[in-house]
Parts: structure tokens; sequence; C-alpha cells
């Protein structure tokens, strides 16, 4: 097979095709050649899932890999048994690849000196199971998860779990778990019948509220309702608005007008009323990676969540 060797458009790695057997030897000529380069790396990140959600995800990944941070691969199943690759710098793809072979894929292009990150972007959830037992961890990030959440609770002793909506509700869960900080707010919760959530995902507003119903007791009364805002194409905070509470006595935080900070307030019975504003988190994709990068053990909170939603374990 020819391999040709066109410059990327921003003038950035030169991209070469090759076939599989020739990926490493593309990839030693490239950035890898560089001891220094290779020093710096801190993970193989392998996304995995169909051609037209790789697209993004090969940004990312090629963010990453130019930041030194990680070799990228990007894998779509198929019925290839050996496709060709694209090799740019530290990121390969590998389009169509039969899937009895994609295990042996990730097997041969990841690092073994470095920890190995799966980032599920969708697909066949059989595919889970082999990609569990290589990976250390696995970031399911998919439109509709709920099929890839139940599958995941029957793996949580094979690998350890994450998901970027979660990622992205972290600040929004450290800001109620904060509130729970106040005595009189921990007392009050036992008074609580309502959490009502506002939000453009409302798979992740589930999420969220798994998350607190299973780490607070809260009545047998208590209802969650989930206001659907319209959904939105950009990868943006996917809540709007929670409140806690029981109608005399709240929780509440709220994105803030201009929507670049989140308002909280709290009141409660024996605690003045208090609120404050901070600057909302970034929620674009290379910053999630990147923080999902420094993470290495087993979200038990997470976990639960997940039982919470789809039952099992």
């Amino acid at each position: 097979m020819t391999i040709s060797t066109p410059e990327t458009s921003d003038g950035g790695a030169t991209e070469q095709v090759v076939p599989f057997t020739k990926i490493a030897a593309a990839m030693a000529r490239g950035v890898c050649q560089d001891a220094a380069a290779m020093r710096a790396l801190v993970a193989t990140v392998i996304a995995v899932g169909p051609d037209d959600r790789l697209t993004d995800a090969a940004d990312t990944l090629r963010a990453l890999g130019d930041a030194g941070t990680v070799r990228g691969i990007l894998i779509s199943p198929g019925e290839n048994p050996s496709p060709p690759a694209q090799v740019a710098g530290n990121t390969v793809w590998l389009r169509g690849i039969k899937a009895p072979y994609l295990n042996n894929a990730v097997a041969a292009l990841r690092l073994s000196s470095l920890p190995s990150l799966v980032w599920w972007r969708g697909g066949s959830e059989d595919l889970l199971d082999g990609l569990a037992d290589l990976a250390d961890r696995i970031v399911l990030d998919e439109a509709e998860p709920e099929r890839g959440w139940r599958r995941a609770v029957s793996l949580f002793d094979s690998s350890a779990f994450s998901d970027l909506r979660w990622a992205r509700l972290t600040q929004w869960r450290a800001l109620m778990a904060q509130f729970f900080d106040i005595p009189e707010v921990r007392a009050a919760s036992r008074e609580f019948t309502r959490l009502h959530l506002r939000s453009s995902d409302r798979m992740a507003a589930r999420l969220f509220a798994a998350w607190l119903t299973s780490a607070v007791s809260f009545g047998d009364t208590f209802n969650v309702d989930i206001e659907d805002e319209g959904q939105r194409d950009e990868p943006g905070s996917p809540l709007r608005e929670v409140t806690l509470g029981n109608g005399e006595q709240s929780l509440a935080i709220k994105v803030a007008r201009g929507l670049t900070c989140v308002e909280t307030s709290v009141s409660v019975r024996g605690h003045r009323a208090a609120s404050r504003v901070v600057s909302l988190v970034n929620h674009d994709r290379t910053a999630l990676m990147t923080e999902e990068l420094r993470i290495r053990a087993r979200d038990l909170a997470l976990e639960r969540a997940v039982r919470g939603l789809v039952g099992g374990g």
C-alpha cells in the first residue's frame, strides 16, 4: 500500500495514511522520536465510537497531543479487519475496524508504560466488556447514555468509570455539598420535600438528582421535577438552576445573567440568609478531558448515582 504524507491544513503535524502494521514506525518518525516529548506524555487516550462522533473528539485529542499530554487513538468500529490508519504526530485514527479486532488494536497501539483511558462515544455496549479489561479508566460520553450506564454497572469492578456529564456537574455537586457543611442545613434537610432542576440536558439533571438522593436521606414524600430548557449544541453547563427545599426553606444554585457566573443562596431556619457569586467553570471538552486525566481512583459517588438510575449491583 502506498503511504501518502500530506501536510495538515493548519501547518501542524504531517498526516500519514499507513497500513496498520506500519503505524508504530510512522509515529516514531513523528513526535515520538523526541525522547523529551515521550517523557511528557501522561496517558494513552483511546476514543471509541461512530465516525460522526469522533470528529470533535479528534480535535480534543490533537490539542492534548500538541500539548505533549497524551497519545491519542481514535477508533470507529466497522467491517475491515485491518484498516489503514491516519497518523499525525501523536494521534492515530483507525476507521472501520471489525469489532473482534478492536481490542487487539487498542492493545497494540497504547503505550504500555502509561495509564490507558478509553473515551467511549457510543456504539455497541458489548465492546465495553473487552475495553474495561484493557483500560485503567473509561469515560462515558454518549448522547443517549442509559444503555452504556447499564452495562457499566456490571463492569465497575473491572475498570474505573467516569462520565463527561458527571464531569460537567462537578462544580454544581461541589456547591450543593458545601451547603451541607452548614449544621442548620443538615437539620433542615429532613424537612425538604422537593428538588427542582432546570436543564438543557435531561439525563445530566437525572444524574445530579440520583447523586443527591443517594447522598442525602430525604422523606418518603420527596419529589424530583425537571424542567427542560431545550437542547443546546455547545458543550456548556448542562444545568441552569437547582432548587432544593420545601417552600419555606430553600437552597438554590443558578446561572447568573451573562452565563459566566453561578449564584448560590441559602435560606433555612436558624441561619442568616446568604448568597454568593462564583465564576462558572469551563466546560469545553479539552478542559474536561484534562481534568479526567488527573483522576486515577474509582468514583464511588458516580457508581451509586448510576446504580440509582439504572439499577443493578
